[in-house]
């Protein structure tokens, strides 16, 4: 029994990893737009926490594209998140530095063929 449990958190997870940015982006776009027609069509306040959630839900979405490929998605969000949240918690800080390794390079004329 605590294999199956193990082994669905183990699936859960990766699953989440390779498609939990597109699912909250997507989601969340239908979220704000449902909300929003809602909002604009019925009057109806509760649908304003509807436009907010899903929101939100686009900016996590974007927060793990940019998380698991180091760039941002689109340029509002990559704005939204250097605007807003302090650089500690961007997900891409420190990945356009180059790296630069300590070892001479290799002399070219010297090579063998093997």
């Amino acid at each position: 029994m605590i294999l199956t449990v193990i082994g669905i958190a183990i699936i859960g997870t990766v699953g989440f990893w390779l498609l939990g940015g597109v699912f909250l982006r997507v989601g969340g776009a239908i979220f704000a737009f449902v909300g929003a027609v809602s909002l604009i069509s019925l009057g109806d306040p509760a649908a304003l926490f509807m436009v907010v959630l899903g929101l939100a839900m686009w900016l996590a979405g974007h927060w793990h594209f940019a998380l698991r490929h180091h760039a941002y998605k689109s340029p509002l969000a990559r704005r939204i998140f250097l605007q807003v949240l302090p650089p500690r918690y961007d997900p891409t800080r420190g990945w356009g530095t180059p790296v630069v390794s300590e070892e001479p390079p290799r002399d070219l004329g010297d090579r063998r063929e093997y």
